[in-house]
């Protein structure tokens, strides 16, 4: 049993290259004052399942890579993130090749600095709700968000839920 340190303030890069590990449960991690969390999940390329359920994000900054190359993770449940502090996103998603939906309607994206590439090469990417990303950063095709994706991809960015495939468009 790995007993966490509740002041922990970085987790950058804590799990990275952890390409053995198929499963991970951190809903009783306590990261409550984690700043930055870049490349935390990084290169963990045989992770199939994540419990993030109690992750609570309010003092994080970073968020970039935190994701990358996990491509067997076919779902995250990121719903209880709360990112309205965080300036780095990009290449979140990245090489995440078996994810199908991912829904950041809940993402604050005001702060954000760098966005780009998020899903790079999410090729199997069939739904994806960026709601506040639009809303925070409405001039989306400067972050190059969606290079190599389906180009049938749905991408919800109204509040009705109603979607648009703007794909095209940002390419």
């Amino acid at each position: 049993e790995i007993i966490w340190d509740h002041y922990l303030v970085n987790t950058v890069a804590m799990f990275y290259g952890c390409s053995d590990i198929t499963e991970i449960d951190l809903s009783n991690f306590d990261n409550s004052h984690v700043e930055d969390m870049g490349w935390m999940f990084r290169n963990c390329t045989s992770l199939t399942s994540i419990n993030l359920s109690n992750f609570d994000t309010t003092s994080c900054t970073r968020m970039n890579r935190l994701f990358q190359n996990c491509s067997y993770l076919s779902s995250i449940d990121v719903s209880s993130f709360d990112t309205s502090k965080v300036t780095w996103f990009h290449f979140m998603f990245e090489n995440c090749a078996s994810l199908t939906s991912i829904n950041l309607s809940n993402f604050d994206t005001s702060k954000a600095l760098k966005m780009y590439r998020i899903f790079e090469n999410c090729i199997r990417l069939e739904y994806i709700n960026i709601q506040k990303f639009y809303e925070a950063n409405s001039n989306l095709e400067k972050y190059q968000m969606f290079e190599n994706v389906k180009e049938n991809v749905v991408v919800c960015i109204n509040e009705d839920n109603s979607t648009l495939n703007i794909i095209n468009q940002i390419k």
